[in-house]
């Protein structure tokens, strides 16, 4: 057994050494953050020096000791498995897709007036995972591939708002979480006033738990897009929802997010707020037809899931809060830009509906002129 467990730490040891060889390779792109690059070669030599330290203290060849040191084991695993997915992997990756969007990201936040530090966008996600955020590296993943795609490119504004919801999450919820346990107080008081079903009770908490953990998280990041991006967002939630609608799920929540439903009513909330009335009309009749056709069930009790007077607050919350905050709102980066990247994204929709037989060619088109302009 101490062989055995000797060997495996002196392996840990060995992946941390090849990784950081790996860091220092010339093949590594020159355009890479060299924050985010000194940061992981700082992480990887202090989990090595850690790894080292264990095996230089004798703990490993004490028998008594090997339940203690196979745990210690496995958080060293975790730790290096976190650096070696979300920083390693995204530096040794870090090529032309990158290098694209790094300069696509900056031109975004210069026209939205976004002061944060910019993030590292990376193309190891895939079709299955889509787009998603890791606020805690500022790293953002893509699929590979998306640099071509401009239909999809909305959502990038979604995972740009967990970044930012990470930094300004104080002035982007309000007293939405107040309102919140009101509500769910008050439907437990009607459970018991009116001797309705038990199992209620721990349906509601349930649902209170998602909006705290999760659920607040999600819609302001859906309503931050909303605002940068306007009507382009919708469509592409739109789209995205076609794969729920299939598994009969556009009402069906998850702990993480949720249903797509609420979260497309709060999506118009929004453009109806920013002043949207001719495109959110379109929307609204796409939408309510998508519903018809789909059939998707509703499930029991949905109504006090997302009550519409919360999604509502909440709208008013995000809006004031982007406000607050410096961010300009779709309408105004039209005004002060000629042709920002919010809009392009708008005009790709549109021009999708008006002329889908030529969308190929006027999106690579399109996608030509945004590279050369930045």
């Amino acid at each position: 057994m101490i062989p055995f467990v000797k060997g495996i730490f002196y392996d840990q040891l060995s992946r941390c050494s090849k990784m950081l060889d790996g860091l220092m390779s010339p093949e590594v792109s020159r355009e890479i953050d060299p924050l985010f690059m000194a940061r992981t070669v700082e992480m990887l030599n202090k989990l090595r020096t850690d790894i080292q330290a264990l095996i230089d203290s004798g703990d490993l060849d004490i028998s008594l000791l090997a339940t203690n040191n196979i745990i210690r084991y496995n958080t060293f695993h975790e730790n290096l498995q976190s650096i070696e997915l979300f920083r390693y992997l995204v530096i040794v990756n870090y090529g032309r897709p990158e290098e694209y969007f790094k300069k696509k990201v900056n031109r975004i936040y210069n026209e939205i007036n976004c002061l944060q530090r910019q993030p590292i966008i990376t193309t190891i996600s895939n079709s299955n995972d889509y787009y998603w955020a890791l606020p805690s590296y500022d790293i953002i993943a893509v699929p590979a591939g998306e640099e071509r795609n401009l239909l999809n490119l909305p959502d990038l504004f979604h995972e740009m708002g967990h970044l930012i919801y990470n930094q300004y999450e104080i002035y982007l919820k309000g007293s939405i979480e107040e309102t919140i346990a009101k509500f769910y107080e008050e439907e437990y008081q009607r459970i018991i006033y009116e001797q309705r079903a038990a199992k209620l009770i721990e349906f509601y908490r349930d649902k209170h738990a998602s909006w705290h953990t999760s659920w607040i998280m999600e819609f302001v990041c859906d309503l931050i897009a909303t605002y940068l991006v306007g009507p382009a967002f919708a469509w592409t939630n739109l789209k995205l929802t076609t794969l729920s609608s299939a598994k009969s799920k556009i009402y069906l929540d998850s702990k993480s997010h949720p249903s797509d439903e609420a979260r497309m009513r709060a999506i118009f909330t929004m453009l109806k707020k920013m002043g949207h009335g001719s495109e959110l009309i379109h929307l609204e009749e796409s939408w309510k037809e998508f519903l018809e056709v789909t059939k998707n069930p509703v499930p029991s009790n949905y109504q006090f899931i997302f009550p519409p007077e919360i999604i509502e607050q909440l709208v008013d919350s995000v809006f004031e809060g982007c406000y607050l905050i410096g961010l300009k709102v779709y309408n105004e980066q039209k005004e002060l830009f000629e042709n920002p990247i919010s809009k392009i994204l708008n005009d790709s929709w549109d021009y999708m509906f008006s002329n889908p037989k030529s969308y190929e060619s006027w999106e690579k088109a399109k996608i030509k002129e945004i590279e050369d302009s930045l």
